[in-house]
């Protein structure tokens, strides 16, 4: 079962990483970068459920990386660690606006900007493509 709920965060955080792109071009600026939130958030917790067997709550993105570099700290993955340690430091900005983005984008008084809301898709696509080398780079070379 584990593999399989891995499997199917996954493809929700693809499929809401896509929708969010959708959105984007048809100027849902404010939905676009709710889903690109709830993707990252949703890869991440894959990522997290996938090495350590343990689901975590929450919707801090910078935490949830944080997390994420203990572990592969811990599993003795100190490299890939690192690679996220550096992602979260010259990052730390727009994952901050990402994870406001959770809130904003649905109680916010102002709406985003295309701008906006296509730089923090960026953002989403940056940390999942992290993830993805990470992941390829442990569980490829076992």
């Amino acid at each position: 079962m584990s593999g399989e709920y891995v499997q199917l965060l996954k493809k929700r955080a693809l499929s809401m990483l896509r929708l969010a792109e959708r959105l984007l071009s048809e100027n849902e600026l404010d939905l676009s970068v709710l889903l690109s939130e709830h993707a990252t958030n949703l890869y991440l917790k894959a990522v997290l459920y996938r090495l350590i067997g343990e689901e975590y709550r929450g919707h801090n993105i910078r935490a949830l990386l944080g997390v994420l570099a203990t572990v592969l700290e811990e599993e003795g993955l100190r490299q890939e660690a690192e690679r996220v340690i550096d992602f979260l430091k010259r990052s730390r900005r727009e994952l901050a606006e990402l994870k406001e983005g959770h809130t904003r984008s649905i109680y916010g008084i102002y709406e985003y900007s295309q701008y906006q809301a296509k730089k923090l898709l960026e953002v989403a696509k940056s940390v999942i493509k992290l993830l993805e080398q990470i992941e390829q780079g442990i569980f490829e070379t076992q």
